[in-house]
């Protein structure tokens, strides 16, 4: 009943506002009735007044211009006993019995006991502007209270949405930002309307402040205590990615020449192809053989192949633009995949490639040995795929080393 009067009186106060009427004690009375209506709920004041107000008479109703209390209070009075007097006083109790400002019940409370002493002096003038100054003063109170008690809500409110935006949403908030969190509610100002309900909620969120603060301070030992492994794993990582590298460039280079093995070729070819379509950018196929590597083998040994295979590759690798392929296609043979615009450039390619081998003297163990090799070109613009343009390529070489070696042929006839 308690809580249904305190929400029924803060409705009343709101509609008399959307009603834009005055909280005179009339206009309270009047309202308070029909939220008590809204709310279903009867008391015994209410009741008194609805039954005085059937029981009127025809002419007692033409005097009374509206349902208002004070009307009613003036028109009893002049027909009523000690016993009906005292039942109104217990119906003005009730009213004005304070249900959020507790300021007036003193004096609301002696006033009333006065009443109930010498009932008909609640139909004195005094006493009914007594009774509408306690309905005013009444109102004005539960509307301050109320307001107090919002702004207190507000505050603590405030105070905790800067708590979440600095602790729990800020990664880098550190104790120090918790301990001033925690000094600030410990200080925080509660009228002393909200202190029942608000110092409660104010005394758990210190504590759960304490608790953040342990908890931050304990995963900072932990963070500490764990520093040095965390840096040993970071090396472990580093080492890993490092050796990752290795493994993926040893997957793509040639391990003794450098240059691309046949895996990566295969792969670079089928990029090339494909610009080849999209954009017709034409490109030549090479492939070079190194002429006698078997003998050179046979004669001087595998670490003299080797070194010689290093240094074809190397002069292959050093003539070649950022855009041109070369591969170790396997044995002493290589591959070349040579962008061009006019068929010229692969022929300046080739020529660049013999005199770098003519100006070159290979020497190992002091013995001076003479290396030529054979090639074969395709253009790719005369197949229908690459793998046709490798194939005559191939054959092509091979046509090379039949007539004779140290030559270069070309699928258009040219020999050089």
């Amino acid at each position: 009943m308690n809580e249904n009067l305190k929400e029924i009186t803060k409705n009343t106060l709101e509609k008399l506002r959307q009603k834009n009427l005055p909280t005179t004690p009339e206009n309270y009375f009047l309202e308070f009735k029909e939220q008590a209506k809204i709310f279903n709920t009867e008391y015994s004041d209410v009741n008194i007044l609805n039954e005085a107000l059937k029981n009127l008479t025809n002419d007692e109703k033409k005097v009374l211009s509206s349902e208002s209390i004070f009307e009613i209070i003036l028109i009893l009075s002049k027909r009523a006993n000690n016993d009906e007097l005292k039942s109104l006083i217990g119906t003005f109790s009730d009213l004005l019995a304070p249900s959020v400002n507790f300021e007036l019940k003193e004096e609301i409370e002696d006033f009333i006991l006065d009443c109930l002493r010498n009932p008909i002096q609640i139909t004195t003038k005094e006493s009914i502007l007594k009774i509408k100054n306690f309905a005013k003063n009444r109102i004005e109170a539960d509307r301050r209270v109320l307001k107090e008690k919002t702004n207190d809500i507000i505050k603590l409110t405030s105070l905790m949405s800067r708590y979440y935006d600095k602790t729990l949403n800020d990664s880098n908030s550190s104790n120090e930002d918790i301990k001033k969190i925690k000094e600030d509610l410990e200080s925080l100002e509660i009228s002393d309307f909200s202190k029942r309900e608000l110092t409660a909620v104010q005394k758990r969120l210190i504590n759960t402040i304490y608790k953040l603060e342990e908890s931050l301070l304990e995963n900072n030992r932990i963070l500490s205590s764990n520093i040095d492994r965390f840096k040993q794993i970071n090396k472990q990582i580093e080492q890993l990615e490092r050796e990752l590298q290795v493994t993926k460039e040893e997957n793509l280079y040639d391990f003794l020449t450098s240059v691309l093995n046949r895996r990566a070729y295969e792969v670079e070819a089928k990029k090339t192809e494909k610009q080849f379509f999209i954009f017709e950018t034409n490109f030549a196929v090479v492939f070079f053989d190194i002429d006698h590597f078997k003998k050179i083998n046979d004669k001087y040994g595998h670490a003299c192949g080797d070194e010689i295979l290093k240094s074809f590759a190397k002069i292959l690798k050093e003539l070649i633009r950022k855009e041109d392929i070369v591969a170790r296609y396997g044995g002493e043979e290589f591959v070349a995949l040579i962008n061009f615009r006019d068929k010229i450039e692969v022929i300046r390619y080739i020529k660049r490639v013999k005199n770098a081998f003519l100006n070159s003297t290979f020497i190992y163990k002091e013995h001076k040995i003479n290396i030529t090799f054979s090639a074969g070109v395709t253009f790719r613009n005369n197949y229908n795929s690459i793998v046709d343009a490798q194939t005559k390529a191939d054959e092509l070489l091979y046509e090379a080393k039949n007539r004779g070696r140290d030559k270069v042929i070309f699928d258009d006839g040219t020999v050089l």
